[in-house]
């Protein structure tokens, strides 16, 4: 597994937290998901990973990791949850608030398309939403919920090199 060794160490924990406490608040999970977004979009290559909250949100507090593009265009938003809000409800749930967020996020970037992580607990689903239709999500990769497995580290490089086609960013071999 390419993921730095710590960050499996940080997914080890917090499985086992998940195991002793479903109802684990969210922002335990923060740190795990900025090293993940960190980790392939790094600063090296003109990205910034930051919190961020929904203007039509309910609660003041950050409620999204962006990741945006030159320090100002939003090229992909990750939502996350509670580990015991990983139901279908749940999951719906997290993909209209993805929606609602990147519709906004569309009035501050100059991309067309804006990419969606769902994270519920250590699980996660990826998406895209187009600025021309709907506001819907389209799958790009379905929900998995070993954040550790080698099906995860491909599902985030084949994103990773959606985003960097984007945004015409090439990284060096």
């Amino acid at each position: 597994m390419p993921y730095p060794q710590g960050g499996l160490i940080m997914a080890e924990n917090l499985q086992y937290l998940i195991d002793q406490r479903p109802d684990l608040p969210k922002e335990k999970f923060y740190m795990f998901w900025n090293g993940i977004l960190t980790f392939h979009f790094p600063d090296r290559l003109n990205y910034v990973v930051g919190l961020r909250a929904s203007t039509t949100g309910s609660s003041s507090k950050p409620e999204f990791c962006t990741v945006l593009q030159g320090g100002e265009n939003v090229v992909l938003v990750l939502g996350f949850k509670k580990p015991a809000d990983n139901t279908p409800a749940g999951k719906e749930e997290i993909v209209e608030e993805l929606a609602s967020f990147i519709k906004e996020c569309f009035d501050e970037t100059k991309f067309s398309t804006i990419y969606a992580i769902g994270g519920i607990g250590l699980s996660v689903a990826a998406y895209k939403m187009e600025k021309s239709g709907p506001p819907k999500l389209q799958l790009v990769f379905d929900w998995t919920s070993d954040v550790t497995s080698e099906e995860f580290y491909g599902n985030m490089v084949q994103l990773t090199s959606m985003v960097d086609e984007m945004t015409g960013t090439i990284r060096k071999k």
